[in-house]
């Protein structure tokens, strides 16, 4: 006999597979992603100060992990990296991996 907490878990299953099935005709469309290094909020006066070499300090400690956002969603967190001449992007976190599709 099956318990309450299988059928859950089961139910839940067939729905993720019936989702990508209902994927599948979208699986190849492309979408903008954007990894966000941090934020700062600036006066005008602040912003028309700036020129070649100013710094701009970031809301971000050096070492936290970056977020990658999808239409302002935020998607997975990972760690920056450099990949020959590139940057790049670890995957450390995948954020609320029951509404990621």
């Amino acid at each position: 006999m099956a318990k309450r907490g299988d059928r859950i878990e089961n139910d839940r299953v067939l729905s993720f597979e019936q989702v990508v099935v209902d994927l599948m005709p979208f699986i190849d469309t492309p979408l903008r992603m954007e990894i966000q290094l941090g934020q700062t909020r600036m006066t005008i006066r602040e912003l028309l100060d700036l020129e070649a070499g100013s710094l701009v300090e970031l809301k971000k400690s050096a070492g936290e992990p970056m977020d990658v956002l999808c239409k302002d969603r935020v998607l997975i967190r990972g760690e920056v990296t450099v990949l020959e001449d590139s940057l790049g992007l670890r995957v450390t976190e995948i954020v609320d991996s029951d509404r990621r599709v």
